[in-house]
């Protein structure tokens, strides 16, 4: 079988040296004046064409490494690679734009560096341009954008041409909500029309609906590599077990900021309408939850419940898009959807339920619910375990 993207035993290590003296002695007198700092150890893998593989794990773990010699801006150190077909990188968005030029200049310097003709070119800026938003910015100088223009011109450029295999980096965290959709459905019709994606961010969520496999790096070294879930599943052990999160508090708020969809309510009872406090199982729960989509919200809005233990393990979720049940609407913004969990099997313990607002890839998350409710549950039995299963000795 010819694979899409294929690496045999690639490594990368750097020299560290605590200063020019000691590179200048070791270059003139052959006296060793270096440490040498593995960030990717051997690693192999191969990628099918159409494929979507995700690589995740701390910062530092290697990742960004990985990705830059499969993009060819870095040489591994040992081992070799081969990439099959035309590839487009989304590293650090924007890198290679010059100050001075304006954002048009800028599309075509890319362009050419990407060995495009002039005419390619034409035939592909109007739709980068306006994918970017920035009509009315194009033909000033790149030096006078804000951040978030900057990299919406990046994203574009890098998705603007043809390419049929995508290395993405972090890059569907651009500017806000909007604009984030937009990403996201660009990348999703990518990979419908066939094209690879080698997909690296700390988004899990993403990273478990949009891949089929994933491979989890910690420091240099391959910790997992398997189906995208079972992939996720074992990081998130690994980050609970050493009381790391996905995101910093400062990160949760600036998201915040850059909302178009929120929860308005999440109403979470008792088979009698009791506000959710302690069960038993085999019990109801009912839940009715109430958000805003606002009018900057493209596609089909979809709201999405999450029950966790009090270790973060999470025990089931679900999500009203993908079970095919349509929203109530409340008016041309906002939506209602309620959910029973009938006959719940959860065994003695603490439990939380998050409500989420997504999109209809299930892709983007808006907005999350996630100190809501919390709840405990009475075992019906002193047998330890998550879950009552239904069961008959024979």
């Amino acid at each position: 079988m010819k694979y899409a993207v294929s690496a045999d035993n690639i490594s990368k290590a750097y020299r560290l040296y605590p200063g020019p003296r000691a590179m200048l002695k070791e270059f003139l007198f052959n006296v060793p004046g270096h440490q040498l700092f593995t960030a990717l150890h051997p690693l192999s893998f191969q990628v099918s064409p159409g494929e979507a593989f995700g690589i995740i794990g701390n910062n530092g773990a290697g990742k960004s490494t990985l990705l830059k010699l499969l993009a060819g801006t870095s040489m591994p150190t040992t081992g070799d690679f081969s990439i099959e077909g035309k590839a487009g990188a989304l590293l650090e968005l924007g890198v290679g734009f010059h100050p001075e030029h304006t954002g048009r200049e800028n599309v075509y310097f890319n362009g050419a560096i990407l060995g495009l003709s002039r005419k390619e070119i034409d035939d592909r800026i109007q739709g980068i341009v306006a994918f970017s938003e920035l009509e009315d910015f194009i033909d000033e100088p790149v030096k006078t954008y804000s951040s978030g223009m900057y990299l919406r011109l990046g994203f574009s450029v890098a998705t603007g041409f043809d390419f049929s295999i995508l290395i993405i980096d972090e890059a569907l965290a651009v500017g806000d909500q909007k604009f984030q959709k937009k990403c996201t459905d660009r990348i999703v019709e990518f990979k419908e029309n066939g094209g690879t994606i080698l997909f690296c961010s700390h988004n899990l969520h993403q990273v478990k609906m949009l891949c089929e496999r994933a491979l989890w790096l910690h420091e240099g070294k391959c910790m997992y590599l398997g189906p995208a879930r079972e992939t996720v599943e074992s990081y998130q052990s690994f980050l609970r077990k050493n009381g790391e999160q996905d995101a910093t508090p400062a990160e949760r708020d600036e998201a915040k900021n850059r909302q178009i969809c929120w929860i308005e309510k999440l109403s979470v009872t008792d088979r009698d309408g009791n506000p959710l406090r302690a069960i038993n199982t085999g019990d109801t729960i009912l839940v009715e939850i109430e958000a805003f989509f606002g009018p900057e919200f493209s596609g089909i809005p979809s709201l999405g419940v999450v029950i966790k233990r009090s270790d973060d393990l999470v025990i089931c979720s679900t999500a009203s898009h993908s079970s095919n049940a349509a929203l109530e609407k409340l008016d041309d913004n906002r939506f209602r959807g309620k959910l029973v969990f009938e006959n719940i099997p959860l065994m003695d313990g603490e439990y939380s339920l998050n409500a989420v607002a997504i999109d209809s890839h299930v892709l983007q998350t808006y907005d999350i619910a996630d100190t809501e409710c919390t709840f405990r549950v009475k075992g019906a039995s002193a047998y330890p375990g998550i879950v009552n299963l239904p069961h008959r000795w024979i």
